[in-house]
């Protein structure tokens, strides 16, 4: 079970680490101007909503779900792909894990 577990982590830093979400300019495009707003209408707290906004946490599928129906966007509009790191010679440079 703990190989299982250590798998997923690393999936999901990988996932993270080329993904980031548009939760703030998704937001503030419903013209909601703060994150109390977006957290009572969803549930979600806003120190969770300013992690999300920050990068710091993954948006899971449930609070994208949710924040989706709130703010009346896609889910393409709130994942974003992250632009590839570019090396000296132009090309992408390779991920570590």
């Amino acid at each position: 079970m703990r190989k299982h577990s250590t798998n997923c982590r690393k999936l999901v830093r990988r996932v993270h680490s080329q993904y980031r979400n548009r939760v703030r300019e998704c937001r503030l495009r419903a013209m909601i101007a703060k994150q109390e707003v977006l957290a009572l209408r969803t549930g979600i707290p806003r120190t969770t909503l300013s992690a999300l906004e920050t990068n710091k946490l993954f948006l899971s599928a449930s609070y994208a779900l949710l924040i989706r129906d709130v703010l009346g966007c896609t889910l393409d509009d709130l994942y974003g792909k992250r632009e590839p790191c570019l090396g000296d010679n132009g090309k992408p440079k390779r991920q570590e894990g």
